[in-house]
């Protein structure tokens, strides 16, 4: 049986494994979100999770033919308006929570964090909350699906092993309530994990985008600015698909330690 670890499926889809809970972030295993193709291979199969966190309701983040894709036992951790969202299209269970709910999740804890993002479904009606996710168990993950640095990063840094840091898009830029690499790195100095894991690169893209041909660049830039910016951290580059294993706190976590082209 694999230990405590994380994948990077793509996009800001992660199996976070924590004290035998398995926790599946804002699921995206389809090939394709409108406009927007896969541009990494898909998963081989669907993973198996105890529960799903979801972000916010932006479509590459809680996409709806991918929750159809799991069992309708898994429940669905998400905020307010995406729960909404997930009620009014979905049959599955959903807990909602806003920042600072705590859900028990086999034996871990899952806490609701605050993040700087507008998490709306559509581009207008009113601003719905985004949040993150920090997994408390013998290993400690914070998650991030959409958000911008903001100074509360720093309440969350107390023992963190891991941060899974937003750093790029779908696609040629980054608008507001975005990291790109530079501001992700700002972020890990205030996160202050043992490693920064970049997610949200490398697995979608719109048509025409300049980095397409280069899908790897916004992770490399991200571990040389993090060096720069936090050189308490270690970045840890995973390619879409890839697997971080976690070991008791006090010793180094094995999986690749160089960023990939």
């Amino acid at each position: 049986m694999p230990g405590d670890g994380i994948t990077f499926v793509g996009h800001s889809t992660t199996l976070i494994e924590v004290d035998g809970a398995r926790l599946l972030t804002d699921p995206v295993l389809t090939a394709r979100i409108g406009h927007i193709h896969r541009i990494a291979p898909p998963p081989a199969r669907h993973p198996r999770a105890d529960a799903v966190l979801i972000s916010h309701a932006h479509h590459d983040h809680l996409d709806l033919r991918s929750l159809r894709l799991l069992p309708l036992g898994v429940p669905v951790i998400a905020p307010p308006g995406s729960a909404q969202v997930l009620r009014r299209s979905t049959a599955h269970d959903v807990v909602e929570v806003e920042a600072g709910t705590t859900v028990r999740v086999g034996a871990v804890d899952v806490v609701a964090t605050p993040a700087a993002h507008d998490g709306r479904r559509l581009p207008v009606g009113r601003r719905v909350e985004a949040v993150g996710y920090l997994v408390r168990g013998t290993s400690r993950v914070a998650f991030f699906g959409d958000t911008d640095v903001f100074d509360g990063m720093a309440d969350l840094a107390a023992e963190l092993d891991v941060a899974l840091l937003p750093i790029w898009g779908w696609g040629p830029r980054v608008g507001p309530g975005h990291m790109d690499p530079e501001r992700a790195a700002r972020a890990a100095a205030l996160l202050a994990p043992r490693l920064a894991v970049p997610i949200h690169w490398g697995t979608l893209a719109g048509p025409r985008v300049w980095w397409r041909a280069d899908p790897g660049m916004p992770a490399r830039r991200f571990a040389e600015l993090v060096a720069a910016h936090a050189p308490g951290v270690s970045a840890r580059v995973l390619a879409p698909g890839e697997r971080l294993e976690l070991r008791s706190r006090g010793s180094s976590p094995s999986g690749p330690r160089t960023p990939r082209p």
